[in-house]
C-alpha cells in the first residue's frame, strides 16, 4: 500500500513539475520577442490549426441558439444582401469579377472567398460571425453599424448565391439598393419592420 502511495505522489509531483516547466518555457518563448507577429509571416502550422479548431468549436456552440427567420432567402433579401456585400464585404472577401481590394490583399491569412460554390455559409453561424466579428482577425463586429434585418439579408445572399459568377454578381448588385429592400420593385424585406 505505500509503495501505491509512494507512485502516486511521485506520478503527481513528476506531472506537475512537467506542467510547470513548460509554462515557464512558454513565458520565455512569449517574452522572448522572437515570436513572429508580422502579417507577412507564414503562420506555424500546429498554432494555426488549434486557433482555427478553437474557433470553429466556439462558433459552433455559440451560434447554436441563433433562430433563423422564416423565409430568410427570397430574391427582396437575397438583392438587398448582394448590395450590403457590395458595400461592406467585397474590399475584404472578394466578389466575381472583382479585383481584390488592396485591403483584402493585405490581411493574413486572407479572408475567405464567401461567394466560393464550395462554402456552406450556414445562415446561423454566418449571421453570429457577421453581428460579433471575430477576436484576432481582420473580421469586424457589423452589429455595432448594421441592424440585424441588414445582417440577415447579408446571410440570405451568401446562402442562396454560392457559386456566383461575374456576370451573375453584377447583376445582383446593379444600383444601389436600401438595405430594407429590392430597388427595382420598391418592395420592403419581410425582414424589415
Amino acid at each position: 500500500m505505500t509503495s501505491r502511495r509512494a507512485f502516486a505522489t511521485r506520478t503527481i509531483f513528476t506531472a506537475l513539475l512537467l506542467l510547470a516547466l513548460i509554462g515557464a518555457g512558454a513565458s520565455v518563448w512569449a517574452f522572448s520577442g522572437y515570436v513572429g507577429v508580422a502579417a507577412t509571416d507564414k503562420d506555424n502550422a500546429l498554432v494555426a490549426w488549434f486557433l482555427h479548431t478553437t474557433y470553429q468549436r466556439s462558433l459552433d456552440r455559440q451560434s447554436a441558439a441563433v433562430a433563423v427567420p422564416d423565409n430568410l432567402v427570397n430574391d427582396v433579401n437575397v438583392r438587398a444582401g448582394a448590395h450590403l456585400y457590395a458595400q461592406h464585404c467585397v474590399y475584404c472577401h472578394g466578389a466575381p469579377g472583382v479585383r481584390l481590394d488592396p485591403i483584402g490583399a493585405g490581411i493574413s491569412p486572407r479572408a475567405l472567398d464567401l461567394l466560393a460554390a464550395k462554402r456552406h455559409n450556414g445562415p446561423q453561424s454566418t449571421f453570429w460571425v457577421m453581428r460579433h466579428g471575430v477576436k484576432m482577425t481582420a473580421m469586424p463586429a457589423f452589429g455595432k453599424s448594421l441592424d440585424d434585418t441588414q445582417l440577415w439579408q447579408l446571410a440570405a445572399f451568401l446562402r442562396a448565391r454560392r457559386g456566383i459568377d461575374a456576370g451573375d454578381y453584377r447583376a445582383l448588385t446593379g444600383p444601389v439598393a436600401d438595405a430594407s429592400g429590392d430597388p427595382s420593385t420598391g418592395r420592403k424585406s419581410p425582414l424589415a419592420d
